[in-house]
């Protein structure tokens, strides 16, 4: 649990480096980082990294390649898992529904609950 706890405080600070003067002209965020299909950009030193939420169902396990199919879309989505991949509700087998927040650029999750 402390290890999501530090990814979750990782992925906040990182995205929030440079937010400040974006919200001079907003007024609310509402849930943005969960509720955004649209992606997430979190920037670092160099060139800034987009995430992308993604919910399905896990038909199978390849290696380290999760196949995911979900409802939105109809082709299946690969989802790349590895040692810094967290799993705060543990492993998922196939045919279980996950919630996975991936790198838009590899595919690698982040998080898959």
């Amino acid at each position: 649990m402390k290890q999501f706890i530090y990814l979750c405080a990782c992925v906040v600070i990182i995205g929030c480096q440079g937010v400040a003067p974006s919200l001079a002209g907003e007024a609310s965020l509402g849930g943005a980082l969960i509720q955004s299909n649209k992606g997430i950009q979190a920037q670092s030193g160099q060139s800034p990294t987009q995430f992308q939420n993604v919910e399905g169902t896990l038909k199978e396990i390849q290696g380290n390649v999760y196949v995911v199919e979900g409802e939105a879309t109809k082709e299946p989505i690969r989802v790349e898992v590895g040692k810094d991949t967290a799993f705060p509700n543990g492993q998922k087998e196939p045919g279980q529904m996950l919630q996975a927040l991936i790198s838009t650029s590899d595919g690698h999750a982040l998080i898959i609950r």
